[in-house]
């Protein structure tokens, strides 16, 4: 009677487990453009299509790290009650050109079943002209379910491609902290492009208008184009402090025969 049973029970549970993986089930990337310029940010969507069961995720992206940069991850709704496990490190990633995300849902019990969407989104800054790409490492990307099992997956692992222009423009400069100077008595200038400079000038001016002090190209830290910085030590040229007050910051950038100017309010208070 027992056997009985239990025959048509384990038929019923391979019936399950196969209905559950009729199908593979897509996971892809969708880029939120395709054409942009320096400077601006990049969101790349990590989409699966219907899922039943879904448990956890461990998806790796490739990416052109000579043109990308990678800022952040957002979660979507889709795996809102997921517990992030591991989160990329930036430095790391900047240099090998890869990130990894790895969450699971924390609660006991089945996984979420749902029609699709979008799993998490990737953000990056456009640092580079010229053509960049991100794709999906098809050995390192699965799908878990509730007892542990992959749940199958066809991965597209095209090179995505997104096309990186440059548009000379000056998208802000400011210091930090203002009021300077900071606990060691420097203040950073920092100018944020949409392209990647050839050269760059920095001057500064007290009320009167006599120069204080000034920067060259070289004096920048430029490892982080399009984003400048440079660090002054709240003195003049003849390393002497400045007094209390305003000063007046003035940039001049230059691509090519084109040059930009943008001026800020420097405050030093002591």
């Amino acid at each position: 009677m027992k056997i009985g049973v239990a025959a048509p029970l384990a038929l019923l549970l391979v019936l399950i487990s196969s209905l559950s993986y009729a199908r593979d089930v897509p996971i892809y990337p969708a880029l939120s453009q395709q054409n942009v310029n320096v400077g601006d940010e990049i969101s790349v969507k990590i989409n699966v299509d219907q899922v039943s069961d879904l448990k956890g995720i461990d998806i790796l992206v490739s990416y052109d790290n000579l043109k990308l940069e990678y800022l952040s991850i957002d979660k979507s709704m889709l795996i809102d009650n997921f517990v992030e496990d591991i989160l990329p490190d930036p430095e790391l990633s900047k240099t090998t050109g890869k990130l990894e995300y790895v969450a699971a849902l924390g609660d006991r019990g089945p996984g979420i079943d749902s029609p699709g969407g979008t799993i998490f989104t990737i953000n990056f800054l456009a640092k580079s002209p010229g053509e960049a790409w991100i794709k999906l490492d098809p050995n390192d990307v699965s799908l878990g379910d509730s007892i542990a099992n992959n749940i199958p997956a066809v991965i597209d692992n095209d090179r995505h491609i997104i096309q990186i222009g440059q548009v000379f423009r000056i998208r802000r400069v400011f210091n930090y902290p203002n009021p300077a100077p900071d606990s060691e008595g420097n203040t950073v200038i920092r100018v944020e492009t949409m392209a990647i400079l050839e050269d760059m000038e920095a001057r500064i001016y007290d009320i009167s208008g006599e120069i204080v002090t000034s920067a060259e190209f070289d004096d920048f830290d430029t490892s982080n184009a399009p984003v400048y910085e440079y660090t002054w030590n709240c003195k003049n040229e003849a390393d002497q402090e400045v007094a209390n007050g305003t000063y007046i910051l003035w940039i001049k950038a230059k691509l090519g025969s084109e040059e930009k100017h943008e001026t800020w309010k420097i405050a030093v208070l002591r």
